[in-house]
């Protein structure tokens, strides 16, 4: 099949043509023939299909449109979470375990990062947990404390374990890592520090330095944002947002992950003047998605 060739294109030749729309009959294309061409199109032109008539909606649930629209080795990535998490995985119809993924990341490894899927695109996301970053003094409880997600009823709802909490520190220092080739190649990322503000907080409408950089690449992106979510427009810098699930973003920076290896440094780093900074919540991910 040619690449520039449409699949509607190809579907709009078997349609019958009443006044001035066209009507789909049943006899078009055999079922599997249907759910073939649609598994070359992507998911939300898969969706628009599914309305177009029965034995569409039939076709668009077939496992073989959505193998393709998931990533090449979701198989090997899922058996890496949890035996039980794992098992209930692999019970779903391929469309299921799609949008399962899309609203519900699972945890691999370890339990410090999570596996999710890019509504649109199919594409991997990725979220490293606070305990898989490096985040300098962590380990000293007079400058970071960690905290049970699960057993703090102020806080939004986390998927990792722990979070870290800043009590103070004047060298605010965050750096997480990670394998290009575990991402979806020839894709733009954007790479997010995820996080909230405690109750009581000080010094943080100061700006920090954000930045991407692949390691095969001298400089990277970097530029100035600003933790506070009350900081007004107009600044030198980028503000947060607050995401559906509570919790506040910034945009670090961006890459393009290209056929080359190679790993990803993500750094926040606020040393301004040396000043004594509290009230962080680092949800414990940067978070990683296709743009």
């Amino acid at each position: 099949m040619s690449t520039n060739t449409n699949p509607a294109q190809i579907i709009s030749k078997k349609m019958e043509k009443r006044g001035k729309e066209k009507v789909i009959t049943a006899d078009v294309l055999p079922e599997d023939c249907i759910a073939t061409i649609i598994s070359f199109t992507s998911p939300p032109d898969a969706c628009r299909y599914s309305v177009l008539s029965r034995t569409f909606k039939s076709a668009v649930g077939w496992d073989l449109v959505w193998e393709r629209f998931l990533p090449p080795d979701y198989q090997q990535i899922i058996s890496q979470s949890e035996s039980l998490v794992s098992s209930l995985l692999n019970v779903l119809s391929k469309k299921d375990l799609y949008f399962h993924l899309c609203r519900n990341p699972v945890l691999i490894g370890n339990g410090n990062l999570s596996f999710g899927i890019d509504k649109l695109s199919g594409k991997k996301c990725y979220m490293l947990g606070a305990r898989e970053l490096h985040i300098v003094w962590s380990n000293t409880t007079q400058y970071w404390k960690w905290v049970s997600s699960a057993e703090s009823p102020v806080l939004p709802q986390s998927r990792f374990s722990e979070v870290a909490l800043l009590l103070k520190v004047c060298w605010f220092d965050i750096r997480g890592r990670i394998e290009t080739n575990i991402l979806s190649p020839n894709t733009t990322y954007g790479a997010y520090f995820v996080y909230t503000i405690a109750d009581s907080f000080y010094e943080l409408h100061h700006p920090v330095r954000v930045s991407v950089r692949l390691e095969n690449e001298n400089e990277g992106n970097a530029t100035h944002a600003y933790l506070q979510p009350d900081t007004p427009e107009g600044q030198d810098g980028r503000l947060p947002r607050r995401r559906e699930d509570r919790w506040l973003e910034i945009e670090i920076g961006e890459f393009f992950n290209g056929q080359v290896d190679s790993v990803a440094d993500m750094h926040l780093l606020g040393t301004d003047g040396y000043i004594w900074k509290s009230g962080v919540v680092v949800h414990g991910r940067i978070e990683l998605r296709p743009k």
